[in-house]
């Protein structure tokens, strides 16, 4: 991997760079890791607070709620504060959110708990994606943001096999393994510190040659107006793609858990360890976009054409969601579901790396804006889905085959709009 450093920088070795890739991919293990332990537990959860899905929804909800206010306040605070001491101290906060989660007496204590598991918890990304910005040239950024991404995967792979060894030890199903995984934060946060300087959070931001073939020249990006960023046509492109992008992920994150129980009829232990397979292969698929972006940069191809193309045969991966929704029980379902895994996060580092092409100065308001208006979208959405199942469970293939179509629509506007940048010499 290649590290951009100022030419009065102290060049941080590849060791460094892949320290610093661990740590990231840490990072998101916990932060997924404290909301996995709840949506894999959802049947656990509605019947200790003797809910119904409609009402699971909506506690749901409300961590939406609190991850669409934190991107935009944890956004502002990114470009505005050290993320060396912004990004601890809300891995800190979060894991006692999610502590805290498993103390819940009552479902409102509950949705508090969650919705400051939210707040604190869309703090990673600004913090994260200013870090792989600064760390990664262009053609390396992809994989340096499908590592981070990848952690999300092994959390999600990660927890089911965690509860099947606390369930014995657990009379409630859910609540000791909100505890467990809340304790992690800690000894992140002190990593982190003793790993970063200053100097590594502030470096200056390359841009994408959209023009040349291969990697291109490096030029540092050109900072414009934040009002220039919002009313331009590349963020609104933007927020259409983190949409189509975030709602399959999310849908399947909250509801496949419960859809293969109630309507496939397999055993809580199945759907664990089904559920580990199915993000293990999401695992693999963060991580093989940003590889073959970086070798198709080295065959030649310009990096912006690069990622298309992965983001195109991603999409048609998760397209698999359609022919999935409509299958019976058996390993033809699951194998469509593990290629709808595989495709879904696959995109997530390709949208990241168009996301930090906006702006260097401002990313934190560019990512927080868009993740604000994401997570209003998906509050209401998961208190929908599950008011629609609970009236018409005979929905939910069609529920499915609908989101696993979007990140089509997303490719798409992309390819057709999103341009290219006027060309700059290269300076001497």
């Amino acid at each position: 991997m290649q590290v951009h450093t100022p030419a009065n920088d102290v060049v941080r070795s590849h060791a460094w760079v892949w320290l610093i890739c661990g740590i990231l991919f840490l990072a998101s293990f916990v932060n997924y890791g404290n909301r996995a332990t709840v949506t894999q537990n959802a049947d656990d959860i509605i019947r200790t607070f003797e809910t119904n899905r409609e009402g699971y929804g909506r506690a749901e909800g409300k961590f939406g709620y609190g991850f669409a206010f934190g991107g935009l306040v944890f956004g502002v605070l990114a470009d505005w504060i050290s993320i060396r001491w912004l990004y601890p101290l809300v891995v800190v906060a979060w894991s006692a959110a999610g502590f805290a989660s498993g103390q819940a007496a009552t479902l409102e204590q509950f949705g508090v708990c969650r919705f400051l598991l939210g707040l604190f918890e869309a703090g990673h990304w600004p913090c994260a994606l200013r870090m792989t910005q600064r760390t990664f040239l262009p053609h390396e950024r992809t994989r340096g943001n499908g590592i981070l991404q990848s952690g999300v995967s092994i959390a999600q792979a990660f927890v089911p096999l965690m509860l099947i060894r606390l369930d014995p030890w657990d009379a409630s199903g859910w609540r000791l393994s909100c505890g467990v995984m809340g304790f992690l934060g800690l000894p992140w946060a002190l990593l982190w510190l003793a790993s970063v300087r200053e100097s590594d959070v502030r470096r200056p931001v390359i841009q994408t040659d959209e023009h040349a073939a291969g990697t291109g020249s490096s030029q540092e990006i050109q900072e414009v107006p934040l009002w220039h960023i919002f009313t331009s046509r590349r963020w609104w492109l933007l927020l259409l793609t983190v949409v189509c992008v975030n709602v399959p992920w999310h849908y399947n994150r909250v509801w496949m858990p419960d859809t293969l129980q109630v309507d496939h009829k397999y055993p809580k232990e199945f759907v664990d360890n089904f559920s580990a397979i199915f993000f293990l292969s999401s695992f693999f698929g963060s991580l093989a976009v940003g590889w073959t972006i970086s070798w198709l940069a080295h065959w030649g191809w310009n990096v912006h054409r690069a990622r298309l193309i992965a983001f195109g045969g991603c999409a048609l991966m998760a397209a698999c969601a359609v022919p999935a929704a409509f299958q019976p029980r058996g390993t033809g379902l699951l194998v469509l579901l593990c290629a709808t895994a595989f495709g879904s996060l696959g995109l997530a580092p390709v949208y990241y790396s168009l996301n930090q092409e906006m702006s260097g100065r401002d990313q934190g308001k560019v990512g927080g804006s868009l993740s604000f208006l994401l997570w209003m979208i998906l509050a209401v959405m998961q208190g929908q889905i599950g008011k629609l199942i609970d009236a018409d469970p005979e929905i939910r293939p069609y529920l499915l085959a609908a989101v696993g179509l979007l990140p089509m629509l997303a490719c798409a506007a992309l390819v057709l709009f999103w341009g290219k940048r006027a060309a700059r010499a290269v300076t001497p």
